[in-house]
């Protein structure tokens, strides 16, 4: 079943992505993830806090973007908050839901990109 959460409802380290990779700190971005965490973004898997630092190394700075926030819902322990991202990338204008998965102590374990659920 389905729950539908508000903007100020989100984990922390949901909010705590979203806003450290628009403010270009990956930094804060790479210590919201758990040692053993998996990203999965354009047909690339990153395992582990190595890969995935590179990963948001190599992507942070890559693109201007503006987000507006869509809705967001929690499905089985998945948190999934969709945004209308807008920017200086190919196509210009993406609808995408960020599907987090946290442990326990609040950590991203897992973190995939998808569309938006209808």
């Amino acid at each position: 079943m389905s729950t539908t959460l508000q903007e100020t409802e989100l984990p922390a380290a949901a909010q705590g992505f979203v806003d450290g990779w628009q403010g270009g700190d990956a930094d804060k971005v790479a210590a919201l993830f758990a040692a053993d965490a998996v990203v999965s973004d354009q047909g690339e898997t990153f395992r582990g806090l190595d890969e995935i630092r590179g990963w948001i190394d190599g992507s942070i700075h890559l693109f201007t973007t503006t987000l507006t926030f869509l809705g967001a819902r929690e499905v089985d322990g998945m948190v999934g908050a969709s945004y209308r991202l807008e920017g200086n990338f190919p196509g210009g204008v993406a609808e995408l839901e960020y599907q987090f998965h946290l442990s326990a102590d609040g950590k991203i374990e897992r973190l995939d990109f998808a569309p938006p659920a209808s």
